[in-house]
């Protein structure tokens, strides 16, 4: 079995023709006990955000030392969470 680093994706963008992990670009406490991540795909440069919740185990990524291009990733998610229509009621 391969093994991953905690909170690693795939990228869908790059899922046609080669299998991307990609690590996250930083990771954000949601309030909620759980966790969101932002992606950017070194391959294609997409980039996409992932809830997680925290459980027993990896700790979270902490921030790289050197964050080239973050703050465009994070407006980007600002603009992606502030258009997404809001979820139906459970």
């Amino acid at each position: 079995m391969t093994e991953y680093p905690p909170y690693a994706d795939t990228c869908e963008e790059c899922l046609a023709r080669a299998r991307t992990v990609v690590r996250p670009a930083m990771a954000l406490p949601d309030g909620d006990g759980g966790l969101i991540a932002a992606y950017r795909c070194p391959a294609c440069g997409h980039t996409w955000t992932c809830a997680w919740s925290v459980q027993a185990g990896p700790q979270p990524p902490t921030p790289p030392a050197d964050p080239v291009g973050l703050e465009d990733l994070v407006a980007q998610l600002r603009i992606r969470i502030a258009t997404q229509p809001p979820r139906p009621a459970a």
